[in-house]
């Protein structure tokens, strides 16, 4: 039901970026779907449901006989190894939704960034310096925004496991892209060397008196918050589920899906008295859709070892880059136009329609 009062001579458009980012994120999800049946998680299926028709084999033409066992000490064990799982599964969401957040955090200190940058203006306006206060001043946004640009891609690339060599062509500087290119090769984190030459740039302006002493510190604390956001989501790829967690659960599920796998023959076989293809057939499904739960949801846990690469999957990194990219450069305060947006969106047909 749409709730939305428009005043009069109101007109209004769909957002055409945010659809498309909801579009990707949403085809994304469903991509996701079913990446927990891996090759391994069927193989252990198909292993346990032959281990089952084995078992059938063994005791009515083997051994001959048809014993009765209970299912309860195997049922709580399952019990408990399943609610095991699920808090793993629990605990690797809780990451990657953290993850999410520190992306969507650095993004939005980027924008803040380029609004507080308004701060900064010319200080001469009648003399004849005022032409080189306002060149200089051009020059500080664009390098700005190019920054702003160049952090945000080399922390989409930390993201996805990789690490800056060489920015990309639009994100080059105009004077002495070669020495830069080579620092961001030399460093470890070249997010943080990027967060430091924006510090660089205000410094710079604040000597030259375009801005006071209170609102670089405002806008230095709000690039500590962006250092803090890029560690913090760094240190989430070092603080995985400890492996002796992992090596247990692991073990236990084994252990466990491949000994029921006889417990359900027997049982199957004490109920009939004799092996029938109705009974036959039903254990062997029942026991390969419960393989494929117990080590299903164990490889849906297997989130918490790497949240980052669940984000990366999860969310449209690179249309995020577009729509910052082209929100930094409407933010900063651009009288001649002359900051373009550095990753602009790759050229496409859209429909939009207007209200």
């Amino acid at each position: 039901m749409d709730t939305t009062t428009l005043l009069d001579g109101t007109s209004v458009l769909e957002d055409p970026d945010l659809h498309e980012q909801q579009a990707k994120a949403g085809s994304l999800a469903v991509s996701g779907w079913f990446k927990w049946i891996t090759f391994e998680v069927l193989g252990h299926a198909v292993l346990a449901t032959l281990c089952t028709g084995t078992s059938f084999v063994v005791m009515e033409y083997i051994l001959d006989v048809s014993p009765n066992v209970s299912l309860l000490p195997h049922a709580c064990t399952g019990i408990t190894i399943g609610l095991l799982l699920v808090a793993r599964v629990v605990v690797g969401s809780q990451q990657a939704t953290a993850a999410a957040g520190q992306v969507i955090s650095f993004a939005s200190g980027l924008r803040t960034v380029a609004m507080l940058s308004c701060n900064v203006s010319e200080k001469l306006t009648i003399s004849a310096g005022a032409d080189l206060e306002k060149k200089a001043t051009a020059k500080f946004r664009y390098e700005l925004v190019r920054l702003l640009n160049l952090a945000f891609y080399s922390y989409t690339l930390m993201l996805k496991g990789f690490k800056l060599v060489t920015p990309p062509a639009s994100l080059v500087p105009l004077e002495g892209g070669i020495m830069e290119a080579e620092v961001l090769s030399v460093v470890s984190c070249p997010t943080a060397m990027v967060c430091k030459w924006i510090t660089n740039l205000f410094e710079q302006q604040r000597q030259a008196q375009r801005i006071t002493d209170t609102q670089v510190g405002v806008i230095t604390g709000e690039l500590i918050k962006l250092t803090s956001c890029y560690q913090a989501t760094n240190g989430l790829q070092f603080t995985p589920m400890p492996a002796m967690l992992n090596g247990f659960t692991y073990f236990f599920v084994v252990a466990w899906v491949y000994t029921i796998t006889p417990v359900v023959a027997v049982m199957e076989m004490h109920e009939n008295g004799k092996l029938n293809n109705e009974g036959f057939g039903l254990s062997l499904a029942f026991t390969f859709f419960l393989a494929l739960f117990f080590f299903g949801l164990f490889e849906a846990g297997k989130v918490i070892e790497a949240p980052l690469a669940t984000v990366v999957t999860l969310i449209p990194i690179d249309e995020m880059g577009h729509t910052l990219s082209d929100d930094l450069s409407n933010l900063v305060d651009d009288p001649d136009d002359e900051v373009p947006v550095f990753l602009p969106r790759p050229p496409q047909k859209r429909e939009v329609s207007k209200f």
